[in-house]
């Protein structure tokens, strides 16, 4: 059988090792059940076997970009797999342009990847500037309304396009920013910031960072005794890790996230989300996150493009990748004219007696938001 190779890098070290695992696992699932389902019948009338080639970036941009080139001009890799990031995933998408190759990421939702005029590279998040906005529209929602805002920002790549979104709902929404402040990636202490949004009394708290970050604001809430009415972060609070490292701190918080596994979306691959979600656990022993059903929406979106052409020629898949439109474990996935899809995001609490649950919006919610979070001399 000839062979289809898919090759890309992941943060599988450095600051977002947890996340880009996430993406791995689902990556290799993913080509494990089309290759133990016979492989992919694509459009030319042969059959393929997928293989995959991740190598780690170690979270670092000009890592990244040298091995797109190297997998490119060295190994012959026609379809690659985007990184995680948007910082890393920027530059990457650029060579992807450079050679003429598809691109197809689930993990950098910077607009400015989108705006570039690059007819390669697709992405199956939400762009980052809609991350925050249903966790503002959920606490605008609630009783007391909030008044006052809070607003700490990485200095990375999604997470400013992520606080211009944040900025400009809150606006909308007529909640003053008392609080708008930027801190370092690399800084390991947020103290100082949470202080200001405590002295502020600011009602609600929203952070734009990672996972590492997400964590690090957990256990320094309490520290500082941040009392605030809602507090999330647009990444990393709603994965396992994050709840194993910030423990009972981790309790209320909130996060966003473009899936749910208790959605009920057909896949032709595993069946529906359910069998999806069920697989991931099967195999990794572990509850997907929407990190983990984008990687595999990003194999599948690939699938379903080999299957649509008469010839595996990168311009030609590209093409097919963007006139695509199919049913996954994902949801619909289709491209905009940028590459971007158009999803709103879900919000998702952890409640202490049911674990993480979804809670906006009022229709599918699962549970209703514990609002306002009590304060830490209450828990």
């Amino acid at each position: 059988m000839q062979t289809i190779v898919l090759g890309g890098s992941m943060s599988l070290s450095g600051d977002n090792a947890d996340l880009g695992a996430l993406y791995r696992d689902s990556y290799q699932l993913t080509v494990d059940a089309v290759n133990e389902m016979g492989g992919v019948e694509a459009g030319d009338g042969n059959t393929y076997e997928l293989e995959l080639i991740i190598r780690d970036d170690e979270t670092d941009a000009a890592n990244s970009k040298s091995i797109y080139q190297e997998l490119i001009d060295q190994e012959g890799v026609d379809f690659l797999l985007g990184p995680y990031s948007s910082t890393v995933t920027l530059p990457a998408s650029a060579v992807a342009a450079q050679k003429q190759r598809p691109m197809v990421e689930g993990g950098g939702a910077s607009p400015k990847i989108f705006s570039q005029g690059n007819e390669w590279i697709f992405g199956l998040l939400p762009t980052a500037d809609k991350y925050a906005l249903s966790m503002v529209d959920m606490a605008a929602a609630q009783s007391p309304t909030p008044e006052s805002a809070g607003l700490l920002v990485q200095d990375d790549t999604f997470s400013t396009s992520a606080a211009e979104g944040t900025r400009d709902r809150l606006d909308e929404h007529g909640i003053e920013l008392v609080v708008d402040e930027t801190f370092p990636s690399e800084t390991s202490d947020l103290s100082t910031n949470l202080g200001k949004v405590r002295d502020a009394e600011a009602d609600i708290l929203i952070m734009c960072a990672h996972q590492k970050h997400a964590v690090i604001m957990a256990k320094q809430m309490e520290t500082q005794q941040v009392n605030v009415d809602m507090a999330g972060a647009t990444v990393g609070t709603l994965s396992d890790k994050f709840k194993e490292d910030a423990g009972a701190n981790g309790d209320y918080l909130y996060g966003p996230t473009s899936w749910d596994a208790g959605a009920s979306f057909e896949d032709p691959i595993f069946g529906d989300t359910q069998g999806f979600s069920q697989a991931i656990n099967d195999a990794y022993d572990y509850n997907p996150d929407y990190h983990n059903a984008a990687g595999a929406g990003v194999i599948e979106t690939y699938v379903n493009a080999f299957q649509n052409v008469d010839e595996l020629d990168p311009t030609k898949v590209r093409d097919a990748v963007r006139d695509g439109q199919f049913s996954s474990q994902y949801g619909e996935i289709t491209f905009l004219d940028n590459g971007a899809m158009d999803i709103s995001m879900l919000v998702k609490q952890w409640q202490p007696d049911t674990g993480k649950v979804l809670v906006w919006p009022e229709a599918v919610q699962q549970e209703q938001p514990i609002y306002p979070m009590p304060a830490w001399s209450e828990r």
